[in-house]
């Protein structure tokens, strides 16, 4: 009788040992859960700032012709009537010269 309620102990050992290890609820499942958990939270804390950044455009943009028209600028090169458009373009030797001046090197060195 004895053997018998020692191998029975052991049964219910093994089964309660089988269920937190591997079981329902078991501590692996938990810990991926909560892996999971963290990273459902990073995504949404950057997604409420994204949300954020864009509500504040949308209520620049709602509050005042001037944000329309600088977007309007910046983005479709919108020019005013009776204003003036001046492009700039770069000197293509502007570069070679302040790289040489910066280097220390002059023309007459030999």
């Amino acid at each position: 009788m004895y053997r018998v309620a020692v191998i029975a102990l052991l049964v219910v050992l093994a089964g309660l040992q089988y269920r937190l290890w591997v079981g329902d609820g078991s501590l692996a499942q938990v810990h991926h859960l909560k892996s999971m958990h963290h990273k459902i939270a990073e995504a949404n804390t950057q997604d409420r700032v994204r949300n954020d950044a864009m509500q504040a455009q949308i209520d620049d943009l709602k509050s005042g012709v001037g944000a329309t028209e600088g977007r309007a600028r910046t983005e479709m090169g919108m020019v005013k009537p009776g204003e003036t458009f001046f492009l700039t373009v770069p000197d293509e030797s502007a570069p070679a010269q302040t790289s040489h001046a910066a280097s220390g090197k002059t023309a007459g060195a030999g």
